[in-house]
């Protein structure tokens, strides 16, 4: 279809005109997303740098907390006697319970994972978690240097040797009645992971790339001293090199200070803050990735877009209007054109839609029609390979029947993941038939069934009482069985299995569970239970495809409820949904 006459005989004085607006709208929107960027960077800036400061001087408090519990402890002169009569005579009963309640009062008060007395030599007189006779080569080394120096030692964060465990220490020497020499030392120790970790690592808003890090220098490399957010097991194993002219960790080692850009350890660019941390070896660096950064100017950038394009279409149709009181019918043909060129596009979107259903429909009757022209021929197969086994086995050696075993066995498999994708299809696009269902009816009868193919394992039903339900009979039903062969199914390692099944009536709707004393798993796969295909046990401990769980999410979320699970390792699982209400 040609253009209108419009835009063939528009005056050229209009369309300068619209040109010139164009331009002006477009550079006041263009100066506008520039100005919002600048304010979004500089807002980020702050917070990251004040987020940086926040951490140095709580990490800077923390040791002076710390380094004031130690000069309690050189200061207060009524410990020396006890341990001078603890050294003297070291199995007196009564000093040494005094002292040891001193000690456990001091850790309890003060937080600390041990206190831990050792004598001039450095052994071990008392310890208030008593977990070793030996403080480990690095803990002796402190202990000798706080001695010899008579001053409490702070230590940095290292690796223990004996237990295979981050500690950080203080070491606090203790003189003398007369304070001209030392009896000992105290060894205050400290988990990381109960304080100092969670101090580093926690961030004060949401944010799905933001960490800090808390490095040092160790010769020509950055030592990463925490877990990062990104790379777990990382806590003083990580190394860099510090000559890395864009890595922000080697920068604040260099000597620089403040908000820069980088490449942080992933090879990602970031915006960061970088601070050391006064009277210690360590710095800290809080960033978070730039692309987080810039991504609220996207969504306005799309604004100002927006914008930009309705004020240019409006000076488009302020112009058009001017041009209009001029050329009433060629306005007319315009207006036609474009409601032709509607109804052609409207036209050939309702031709997409007709061709995208019956797309659906064909894929439909594709997979079932697959699916059951696979099944027969696996089922030939398994029957064949068993009987050749059956009927010829003097025929074969131990690897021939084996190969047949194998045969036979994988087609069964394969015959029963073809049925569990048929399974799959129809929960998809079944229709529901609701009525009324006995729940405690329904779930008798189920386990009756089940106890008929269950051998000779022992297994108790404990069923409570079931409120009624409003859904399709052969879908709840299906639900059901699939969750009492799930439970029955990974509990069969168990000498007894008990399987619960409860519910109760709430008010915006009933909820059901099946509970079982199996396997289990871990808490934070429960979410991934629920996909297609996706197992948590090896296919050799526990058969199955994994389509049954992903079944029951479909049935129940067609009727309106959802479903979830919990449980723990060798402690069993709990599968919980919920189905509303009759209306």
């Amino acid at each position: 279809m040609a253009l209108p006459l419009v835009f063939r005989k528009t005056p050229r004085q209009l369309i300068i005109v619209f040109v010139i607006l164009a331009i002006l709208i477009s550079s006041v929107g263009l100066l506008y997303y520039q100005s919002q960027r600048k304010e979004i960077r500089k807002v980020k800036e702050d917070e990251l740098l004040a987020i940086a400061n926040l951490k140095v001087s709580q990490i800077v408090s923390w040791r002076k907390e710390r380094l004031a519990d130690a000069a309690t402890i050189r200061d207060n002169f009524l410990i020396a006697p006890h341990i001078q009569r603890l050294i003297q005579d070291p199995k007196g009963a009564e000093g040494k319970k005094e002292l040891l309640a001193w000690m456990q009062s001091f850790r309890e008060a003060f937080q600390y994972e041990d206190v831990v007395l050792l004598n001039k030599e450095g052994i071990i007189l008392l310890s208030v978690a008593r977990n070793s006779g030996v403080i480990g080569p690095v803990a002796e080394k402190l202990a000798s240097g706080a001695m010899k120096a008579r001053k409490i030692v702070f230590s940095d964060l290292y690796r223990s040797e004996v237990v295979d465990k981050i500690r950080l220490d203080i070491v606090v020497p203790v003189l003398n009645e007369g304070r001209d020499d030392t009896l000992g030392v105290f060894l205050l120790r400290m988990d990381p992971y109960v304080f100092l970790y969670p101090l580093i690592e926690t961030w004060p808003t949401p944010s799905p790339t933001a960490e800090t890090m808390l490095i040092r220098r160790e010769g020509d490399d950055v030592l990463f001293l925490n877990n990062l957010r990104h790379w777990k097991g990382t806590a003083l194993t990580l190394r860099l090199p510090i000559s890395n002219p864009h890595l922000p960790a080697a920068m604040v080692v260099r000597g620089k200070e403040g908000v820069i850009e980088g490449i942080d350890y992933r090879g990602t660019k970031v915006l960061a803050a970088i601070k050391s941390i006064p009277d210690s070896p360590w710095a800290i660096v809080s960033k978070v990735d730039r692309e987080e950064v810039y991504a609220p100017i996207r969504g306005r950038l799309w604004n100002v877009m927006l914008v930009i394009g309705l004020c240019i279409f409006s000076a488009g149709a302020g112009v058009v209007l001017i041009w209009r009181k001029r050329e009433q019918e060629e306005q007319r043909e315009y207006r036609q054109y474009l409601e032709d060129t509607v109804k052609k596009r409207t036209a050939e979107l309702e031709q997409a839609n007709n061709q995208l259903k019956e797309s659906y429909k064909d894929l439909e009757s594709f997979s079932y029609s697959a699916s059951h022209d696979l099944r027969q021929p696996l089922v030939m197969i398994e029957l064949f390979s068993r009987n050749l086994l059956k009927k010829y086995a003097d025929k074969f050696d131990d690897y021939g029947k084996q190969n047949l075993s194998v045969i036979a066995d994988q087609a069964r498999k394969m015959t029963g993941f073809i049925n569990d994708l048929l399974s799959f299809c129809r929960a998809s696009t079944k229709d529901i038939q609701k009525s009324d269902i006995d729940m405690n009816v329904l779930v008798q009868n189920i386990a009756e069934e089940m106890k008929t193919t269950i051998g000779e394992r022992t297994v108790q039903f404990e069923i409570q009482d079931l409120p009624v339900v409003w859904g399709d009979p052969s879908m709840i039903r299906q639900v059901l069985v699939n969750l009492l062969s799930n439970a029955l199914k990974y509990s069969h390692t168990r000498e007894i299995t008990r399987i619960e099944i409860g519910g109760a009536e709430k008010k915006e709707g009933n909820i059901y569970y099946v509970k079982d004393n199996g396997v289990g798993f871990h808490s934070e796969d429960a979410g991934k239970l629920f996909n297609l295909f996706n197992r948590l046990h090896l296919s050799e401990d526990f058969e199955g495809t994994g389509i049954g769980l992903v079944i029951i999410k479909r049935i129940i979320n067609k009727h309106g409820g959802h479903v979830w699970a919990e449980g723990r390792v060798n402690e069993g699982a709990t599968f919980y949904f919920t189905l509303p209400k009759k209306p």
